[in-house]
Parts: C-alpha cells; sequence; structure tokens
C-alpha cells in the first residue's frame, strides 16, 4: 500500500441516500479492511441510518473498567481528506453522490483520537491507524454487541459443517428456500499467510463481508450445492476470485444484487472454497 501522508481537508461531502451494501469502498492507504467490511455489513441489515446534514453523528462503543458498555456519540463535520490529486484519499463509495462511507471512517477516527465527541470540525490523524484491525473489535465498536458468535476453522470438521453454522443464522428470502441472507452484521477473515492465496484467488489477511447463503436444493429440500455470499470491501476496483463462483442469472436476495455481475465486490463462493480461504467467521448477536 502507498505511504501514508497527511491529506488536504478540501472535499465537502454530504452523506447521500440510503446506505447500501455496496457503497462502502476501502481506500489504497490504510489497512482498514475490517472496518470497511463493517460498514458494508451495517448496510446491509439497514442498520445505518440517512443523515440530512452537518454535523454527521455516528455512535461508537467501549467497555469501561466494570466491562460496561459505553456508547459515545461522535459528531463529525462534512470536510474529507483529499489526496494530492483533490480525489478521495481513504473510503469512498462505489455511488459518487453518496459520502457516508467517508464521514463514517472520518468519525470513527476522530473517536480513536479522541479529538473530541462534540468537537465536529476535529482532524483525525489518519497515519496513527495504518495497521490491521481485529475484525471482532470493530464489530463490537460499531455495533455495541459482545461478538460471541466467532468460529474459528480449528474448531470445524469440514466444509459442510461451516456451510451448515451459518446457513442457521439465515433466514429465507422473497419466498426462496436456496436464497438465504443473514440475520445480523456478519464478517470472515483469512489468514495473514498461505500459498493458496494469491490476487487472482481470495485475499490474505483481509476481511470481507458475510451476506448469507445460496445454490441448489432437491425435491426434498436437501442442499446439493453451497455457496456462501461474501462482498470484498475493495469493492467494483478489486478484483474477483478467478474461483468457480456460482453466478445464476436472477437476483439474489436483493433487486441490485446479482450474483452474475463481477464487478461490484459481491460473489458467491463454495463452501469448498471458503473453507480454504478462511480461517474464522462471526456475527453480532443482534
Amino acid at each position: 500500500m502507498p505511504d501514508c501522508v497527511e491529506p488536504s481537508w478540501s472535499i465537502r461531502g454530504a452523506f447521500g441516500t440510503t446506505p447500501l451494501v455496496k457503497d462502502p469502498v476501502q481506500g489504497p492507504v490504510l489497512k482498514n479492511c475490517s472496518l470497511i467490511a463493517a460498514f458494508a455489513s451495517l448496510a446491509w441489515k439497514a442498520r445505518i441510518g440517512v443523515q440530512t446534514g452537518s454535523p454527521y453523528t455516528f455512535k461508537f462503543y467501549r467497555t469501561d473498567q466494570n466491562n460496561n458498555v459505553i456508547g459515545d456519540s461522535q459528531k463529525a463535520d462534512g470536510i474529507l481528506p483529499a489526496d494530492s490529486t483533490g480525489k478521495l484519499m481513504h473510503a469512498r463509495s462505489d455511488d459518487p453522490s453518496k459520502y457516508w462511507p467517508a464521514l463514517y471512517e472520518k468519525a470513527y477516527y476522530m473517536w480513536l483520537d479522541k479529538v473530541g465527541l462534540d468537537k465536529s470540525d476535529g482532524r483525525p490523524n489518519y497515519c496513527n491507524y495504518t495497521q490491521g484491525q481485529n475484525a471482532i473489535t470493530v464489530l463490537f465498536q460499531l455495533t455495541g454487541y459482545k461478538v460471541e458468535n466467532i468460529i474459528k476453522k480449528t474448531s470445524l470438521t469440514d466444509a459442510n459443517t461451516v456451510f451448515k453454522d451459518i446457513d442457521l443464522w439465515c433466514t429465507g428470502f422473497a419466498r426462496s428456500s436456496t436464497n438465504r441472507i443473514i440475520n445480523t452484521p456478519a464478517v470472515a477473515w483469512t489468514r495473514d499467510t498461505g500459498t493458496q492465496y494469491s490476487d487472482t484467488t481470495i485475499i490474505k489477511e483481509h476481511t470481507y463481508s458475510v451476506l448469507g447463503v445460496t445454490g441448489k436444493k432437491d425435491a426434498t429440500g436437501q442442499w446439493t450445492e453451497k455457496y456462501i455470499v461474501l462482498r470484498n470491501p475493495f469493492g467494483s476496483i478489486g478484483k474477483d476470485p478467478g474461483l468457480s463462483l456460482y453466478t445464476p442469472s436472477a437476483t439474489w436476495c436483493s433487486t441490485y444484487i446479482n450474483l452474475a455481475d463481477l464487478n461490484d465486490g459481491i460473489f458467491a463462493i463454495s463452501a469448498a472454497d471458503f473453507f480454504t480461504y478462511f480461517v474464522g467467521f462471526a456475527w453480532t448477536p443482534g
């Protein structure tokens, strides 16, 4: 990734319309895939409300010395970080009319930097946060739920077990028994080493949003083909995995998601490939 330099503050952006799972895109400097994947997961479950004007307010969570959950409301103005070309330096949206991912990201780092909850014109030091973030910690910070549903690959026996665990936390959508949407915000992550990873398959040391499951069933209702639907936080600028993907022509669980479209970061990977590449996954309890 490029070296981190502090931005100019020359972009003014408005929140935009309803946040969608396709919107958030990870920037080229910060290694914050866990944050951007969590943004997409929250948008997928309609957990992010539209805000009409600056200052914008986002809520983040921490625990006190007694392990009680504390919620902080962080205000942020609409001035956003720009690079030397005048473009957004960090998070952006695949929809250029929306700036909510950049605003949410800015507020998050303002909160971590402790610039002041009501100091909406504060400027975070992004370069303090160039290292990877724990996906479980980020989910808690954004939702306030202590994430207990953490499943590591070492506790699973095979791909069928992985698929079953995820499928059990999904709900059928639009009267389809094979289009099933995850019940709460969820993410999955890869390990930091391994010869199976490459730019043309699944990225190592990377967090993805988990959206649900799909595939085919026989006449008795038993799964015959099993796929897990994921979203890469690189969005349309990322490379879709060069694996055997499930690409039906019909839309999946939404009028704007077609798994045959390989240009939006959303794809369905086989349960066997998921077991090969991903080391853990988790969702919030509510």
